[in-house]
């Protein structure tokens, strides 16, 4: 049988979450890329009308979280104290937040840099200080990769690199274990 994700034709957000854990995890997979267009098409046929698509052994799974949390209870990338592991099932739903709560669709341009300021003075600014103070460091649980750590890097690494207009890259400078959970993850991919 073969292993296969699809996502999205670009290196980032869920998909390459996904991408991220599967190598890390050794497990030899198909990387589908969709189009948009090719996406529209294939929605109505899929789990939950989202993507990212794990398939395995004949079955399919979507949604980014149930996904790595597969990945990680299969290869040891996720806590096996049911505490820990809540911490960053937490963790990890508290990202998706943060997408959901990002604005700026349909907004214009002005409203959008307004929305996205008060965004990160106000929420994205809770969220930072909440997700810092539970790195162990310099992951989240000291020195193990876990797949909340990979989650945790691929939105802190869209955050940084300006891809979110009106949201500072410096804002981070205020949370030190962010930007050294940054740096760890990057070492071990």
């Amino acid at each position: 049988m073969t292993t296969k994700l699809t996502y999205f034709d670009f290196d980032g957000s869920r998909g390459q979450e996904c991408r991220i854990a599967l190598r890390l995890c050794g497990v030899a997979f198909e990387d589908v890329r969709l189009s948009r267009e090719q996406w529209a098409a294939a929605k109505p046929t899929t789990p939950y009308g989202a993507m990212p698509i794990f398939e395995h052994e004949g079955r399919k799974l979507a949604q980014s979280n149930a996904i790595l949390r597969y990945l990680g209870a299969s290869h040891g990338l996720h806590p096996q104290d049911p505490w820990t592991a809540a911490e960053h099932d937490a963790v990890m739903d508290s990202v998706e937040d943060l997408r959901n709560k990002l604005p700026g669709q349909g907004l214009s341009d002005e409203a959008k840099k307004t929305a996205r300021e008060a965004f990160a003075s106000g929420w994205l600014t809770q969220w930072g200080n909440t997700v810092s103070s539970r790195i162990r460091g310099p992951l989240l649980e000291g020195e193990a990769i876990h797949v909340a750590d990979i989650k945790l890097y691929v939105i802190v690494r869209s955050l940084l690199s300006g891809t979110f207009d009106h949201i500072p890259p410096s804002l981070f400078d205020a949370w030190p274990a962010l930007l050294a959970h940054q740096a760890a993850v990057a070492k071990r991919l």
